[in-house]
């Protein structure tokens, strides 16, 4: 599962190298949680653009977000699927944070990166009458995530960005990218939102 991720000036500034405008008023730095508008990257013909879009698809559940899809099933979902082939997108964020049940209501919370990187989150996103949103795609875990969560981003590589945005045929393939390269550390407390959130 990815619930919250983070955006620190470096990783905007890296956006704005790669992309030829920013909405800076709306674009989002700091702690990201579902609902909120964030920063993707997309494809806008042969070139990368990016864009602010709300985190989370609407469910037909009131009140409820679908902020993660899992990589295994998004091509067949009929929810997903016709974005999954014409509207992949990337999340930059400095790090994502994941917590581990460690009693009766009682959970750690640790934060995941990979130092001096950034991490591109695979995601999609859909245009809504009103707004356009985004959904995070989510890997069994690896690595150090093994033991907090079951679930994590699926992360990409700098040099996977362009294979994931314009190639289909690579996009399937990166559906079971490996990143071997995070770190985690342990975070301070911190309570969910109230708002009711699901992953599919």
């Amino acid at each position: 599962m990815c619930g919250r991720f983070y955006i620190d000036d470096e990783t905007a500034r890296e956006i704005e190298r790669m992309a030829e405008k920013i909405d800076r008023k709306r674009a989002k730095t700091g702690d990201v949680h579902p609902s909120e508008p964030a920063l993707i990257l997309r494809a806008d013909r042969d070139s990368m653009a990016a864009e602010v879009l709300k985190w989370g698809y609407e469910s037909a559940r009131k009140n409820t977000l679908i902020f993660n899809a899992r990589s295994e099933t998004v091509r067949e979902r009929p929810m997903f699927r016709y974005d999954y082939e014409t509207r992949r997108c990337l999340i930059p964020a400095c790090k994502f944070y994941e917590w581990k049940e460690i009693g009766a209501k009682k959970k750690e919370k640790y934060e995941f990166f990979a130092p001096g990187e950034v991490l591109y989150l695979a995601g999609i996103y859909h245009i809504n009458p009103e707004e356009g949103c985004f959904t995070i795609l989510t890997r069994e875990a690896q690595g150090c995530v093994k033991g907090i969560h079951n679930r994590m981003p699926l992360i990409l590589r700098p040099e996977e960005r362009e294979k994931w945005l314009f190639s289909e045929t690579e996009a399937r393939r990166l559906l079971d990218s490996q990143f071997e390269d995070l770190q985690r550390r342990k975070s301070e407390a911190q309570q969910y939102q109230q708002l009711s959130l699901i992953t599919v």
